[in-house]
């Protein structure tokens, strides 16, 4: 028995749908943003520079497992949404069953290398003397957590694929309700700097988790979570790997194009970096409602392939379009006519706030860019097509390495984004033109 906190999107209002699924996943990004920073914030107010230094190198590596994380659980996302449009409950529990196992053995390869290698990252990271035992401690206990992150993820999959973005929400505004109480308590009454960070990390995931076993086994969830219902099918990960491979490797790809631009940036000095870093704060939140409505549309767009339903498929398509754009064009216009006071939001500093009008200047017009790229990309995942948009990502992702490289100031570097993410959605629409994506991957006889 299904859960009724699913959805299945292969009728009704296509926008309410949209909005009804990203509303939620919006309110989740946010809280996944506190949920990073209070560790950080925490740390910086209750201990001193150097167990702040040791949390933001730690964060740092975690947050690189984190994305990989995150690109393998689309694979498994995608695979369920088609499977429920289908309305094939059999091959839906198979997938759900699967996704687990794969995920605990992915994490337990991977907590075991973070533990072997937790010393040798530090030094790796350039983590500075000072801030090496703390940032060890943070990466070895984060690494020995890493089981709970991974499962968090794969139930958060299973629940968007099946078309539930709101108790992924419950879920995550529990880790981080925790995770602060935690960080006050350790950080501030037992001074366990950048290791008591971590433990609340860890621990906050664990409970969420628990709860949300707790929770769904309660609420008639599909998978009853029995010890005998784990069952691993090898032609379910196989296809799941091959949607969450690509994935992954694109989501490196990107993190590694935004390493570089941070390197590039630091080389032109303090002003500069410190512009970044304020500025990284203020696109991620703009850019936020894009990103949302990116993964209803790819969410909607499986379940709409796996029913068969192509030309619904389209219209969520042009529909989360639509709606990206209301958004974004109001961004684009924030940066555009009114840099400078964005920036005095954030900093009082003139050097600072002029070198951050520059390049929010212009960066602004990729704002609209990527309400195009984020839909049309979630489009063709949904669709299954993840090796395309891997390819695509790649290539924009060294075309923007290079451009940072070959940048002299903030101006050029800021002109590098839409210059190389428009490329990118161009060689995607042209793909879409050609109705390569009509293809189900689940192989239903309705798709033509």
């Amino acid at each position: 028995m299904i859960s009724t906190d699913t959805h299945r999107f292969t009728q009704g209002s296509i926008a309410k749908g949209l909005i009804r699924f990203a509303i939620p996943f919006l309110g989740a990004n946010f809280l996944m943003s506190l949920y990073g920073a209070a560790d950080i914030f925490i740390v910086s107010y209750f201990a001193d520079s150097a167990a702040l230094a040791a949390t933001a190198t730690g964060a740092q590596a975690v947050f690189t497992l984190m994305a990989l994380c995150i690109g393998l659980a689309m694979g498994s996302t995608i695979l369920i949404g088609q499977y429920f449009g289908a309305k094939r409950e059999k091959d839906v529990i198979e997938t759900i069953s699967t996704t687990f196992i794969l995920f605990s053995i992915i994490s337990v390869l991977c907590s075991i290398s973070m533990l072997l290698f937790s010393d040798k990252i530090v030094y790796w990271l350039k983590t500075p003397k000072e801030a090496l035992v703390g940032a060890y401690q943070y990466i070895l206990i984060c690494g020995g957590g890493l089981i709970f992150t991974f499962a968090y993820e794969s139930i958060s999959a299973v629940l968007r694929g099946l078309g539930d973005s709101k108790n992924p929400l419950k879920f995550i505004a529990i880790a981080c309700s925790v995770n602060v109480i935690l960080d006050l308590i350790f950080v501030g009454l037992l001074h366990w700097g950048a290791a008591g960070a971590a433990s609340a990390t860890v621990i906050a995931q664990a409970f969420s988790f628990i709860i949300a076993v707790i929770y769904l086994k309660r609420h008639n969830f599909i998978f009853d979570f029995k010890l005998k219902s784990y069952r691993f099918y090898p032609h379910k990960a196989k296809k799941i790997l091959k949607l969450s491979i690509p994935s992954a490797i694109q989501q490196s790809f990107v993190f590694m194009s935004y390493t570089f631009m941070t390197i590039a940036v630091n080389k032109l000095g303090v002003i500069e970096s410190a512009v970044m870093g304020i500025t990284n704060r203020i696109d991620g939140f703009l850019i936020m409602p894009s990103i949302a409505f990116g993964a209803a549309i790819s969410v909607m767009t499986a379940q709409n392939m796996g029913a068969g339903e192509i030309k619904r498929a389209k219209q969520v398509l042009y529909t989360g379009f639509l709606l990206s754009l209301i958004i974004a064009i109001p961004s684009f216009l924030l940066m555009y006519l009114w840099p400078a006071g964005l920036m005095r939001l954030a900093s009082s500093d003139s050097d600072i706030i002029e070198a951050g009008r520059i390049f929010l200047y212009s960066y602004s017009p990729d704002c609209l860019i990527l309400s195009c790229l984020f839909c049309m990309n979630s489009f063709l995942n949904g669709c299954g097509r993840t090796g395309f948009t891997m390819a695509n990502n790649i290539l924009s992702s060294v075309v923007r390495i290079y451009l940072i490289f070959m940048a002299v100031n903030l101006f050029q570097i800021g002109q590098s984004m839409p210059f190389s993410s428009l490329p990118q959605a161009i060689i995607a629409v042209l793909y879409f033109s050609t109705g390569l994506w009509k293809k189900s991957l689940i192989k239903e006889k309705k798709v033509v």
